[in-house]
């Protein structure tokens, strides 16, 4: 069991892991409980997020599964950066198109 607390919510999150059989023995009463509005906001704030075209650096670093400092490596070899409301943002495309980019001068050891 692994206790998580959420920055954005002021309850906290208790993340329990369930073999596939003990999963399937309390889905039916989880179920029950859940109210189908909740599921679907939940969803839909997800799906929102997972969308946005472009990111603070923090979460551009998540969303590429890298660090922030490895963010402003890139960003010093040439990913490109847009200002909105002062701060930087990254861009999914940006990155996809500079790192295909990056793949097709196939240069020795990296960038």
């Amino acid at each position: 069991m692994e206790y998580v607390k959420d920055k954005q919510q002021a309850s906290p999150i208790i993340k329990v892991y369930l073999t596939d059989d003990q999963f399937k023995e309390l889905a039916p009463s989880l179920l029950d409980r859940l109210s189908s509005d909740l599921v679907n906001e939940l969803i839909d704030k997800r799906i929102e997020k997972e969308q946005a075209p472009y990111l603070k650096q923090k979460d551009f670093a998540q969303w590429i599964g890298e660090s922030v400092a490895t963010v402003n490596e890139l960003r010093a070899k040439g990913l490109p950066v847009s200002y909105a409301l002062g701060t930087a943002r990254y861009g999914k495309q940006s990155y996809i198109d500079f790192m295909k980019s990056k793949e097709k001068q196939n240069m020795p050891g990296g960038f």
